[in-house]
């Protein structure tokens, strides 16, 4: 049995650290405690459903979300339907916060899993040397392994990659918006994941609990004050959303990006460490667990802790490269504009559902070793 420390505290990270627990090491996470409450929502696509599984946390991440029946894209513009696509397979949202709480139980009753309630500021490993790290406090830890989920600006990323990163997409702005269902028409509280495709805008929504989670993306250049009515003024459907009242975030987005390297020594990346995932394919919080899952079965009844951790880099970096990838791809059709746009539509419209599911089926695929 290994002692593994796992940094960060966020889905990746409290899911890696549940992984190597389940595996039958002994675990420190680090991390400090969540000091706000996580706003949005986010959703899980069926190979996120897998991982879940194989973390055995199924039963508790079905109690705190919403199973949605179909996606819908439909233009923003007309308002007309593209395409609507039922789903078979697991596929539901959840608040942030659900999820986080849920992962925070697992990790609370996993015994041979230890927090320590501090992030960590320093990484050492000479050439051929034993692994320790330090934490905010000063106290040195020695370890057996690190399992760095600690996001794109943190001591593992830095020590694994040197802190390269994608590059911030100023030019593209996510505008998010979290409302009380019971303010809005009943239309919104159905169970579904709803992409509306504008001129450059894309806007999506769909339930979380009591409430409705709401992005639209959109240039920069487009982000006046008045930007909302602008865009849901496009149709009646949503010009509801076009209040001045409702409270947006707005953020960047930023541009794909996977880890040159996935490991350094006896450190592995996990999570927002190691990939950036444009938000398009619905696949930030998934492919994190999917890392989780990965770490699990490649650690699993080994104490060879670096062999596990190269068997683990080698998989995951050649499948998630494939997916940002995709993410990217996804990302730019939705953002057409002009002549461009309207063959999308025509395209969509004539594909139909069958086009669709062909475009997700390697994005939904579950690995062989997660089931």
């Amino acid at each position: 049995m290994a002692l593994l420390g796992v940094s960060g505290g966020g889905i990746a990270g409290m899911a890696a650290a549940l992984a190597a627990s389940r595996a039958g090491h002994d675990v420190m996470l680090f991390a400090r405690p969540a000091d706000q409450p996580f706003a949005g929502g986010l959703q899980i696509a069926p190979n996120g459903w897998a991982a879940l599984a194989r973390l055995g946390i199924t039963e508790a991440a079905e109690a705190c979300s919403l199973r949605l029946n179909n996606i819908t894209v439909r233009a923003l513009d007309s308002g007309a339907t593209l395409i609507q696509l039922p789903l078979a397979q697991h596929y539901a949202s959840f608040s942030r916060n659900a999820l986080f709480g849920m992962l925070n139980d697992a990790v609370g009753a996993r015994a041979s899993l230890t927090r320590v309630p501090c992030n960590l500021t320093h990484i050492d490993q000479p050439p051929g040397g034993s692994l320790s790290v330090i934490d905010e406090t000063g106290t040195r830890h020695h370890l057996d392994g690190l399992i760095a989920a600690d996001g794109g600006d943190g001591p593992g990323k830095q020590h694994v990659t040197s802190g390269q990163r994608g590059a911030d997409m100023g030019a593209k702005l996510a505008m998010r918006a979290q409302i009380p269902l019971h303010s809005l028409p009943a239309h919104f509280a159905l169970p579904a994941s709803q992409l509306w495709l504008g001129r450059g805008v894309h806007v999506v929504h769909y339930p979380i609990g009591d409430d409705l989670n709401l992005v639209a993306t959109l240039p920069a250049s487009r982000a006046r004050a008045d930007w909302q009515q602008t865009v849901m003024a496009a149709t009646s459907q949503l010009a509801v959303l076009g209040d001045p009242a409702i409270n947006w975030a707005r953020t960047s987005i930023s541009s794909a990006f996977t880890a040159p390297c996935w490991r350094r020594g006896s450190v592995v990346l996990a999570g927002d460490a190691a990939h950036s995932m444009p938000p398009h394919l619905a696949q930030g919080a998934g492919q994190g667990l999917q890392d989780a899952a990965s770490l699990l079965a490649w650690l699993d009844g080994t104490e060879n802790i670096d062999t596990a951790f190269a068997g683990y880099a080698r998989e995951r970096a050649t499948d998630v490269s494939r997916i940002v990838q995709k993410a990217d791809i996804s990302g730019r059709i939705m953002a057409m504009s002009g002549p461009a746009a309207r063959l999308r539509d025509l395209a969509l419209n004539l594909g139909g559902p069958r086009l669709m599911q062909s475009w997700l089926a390697e994005v939904w695929a579950a690995d062989p070793r997660l089931v």
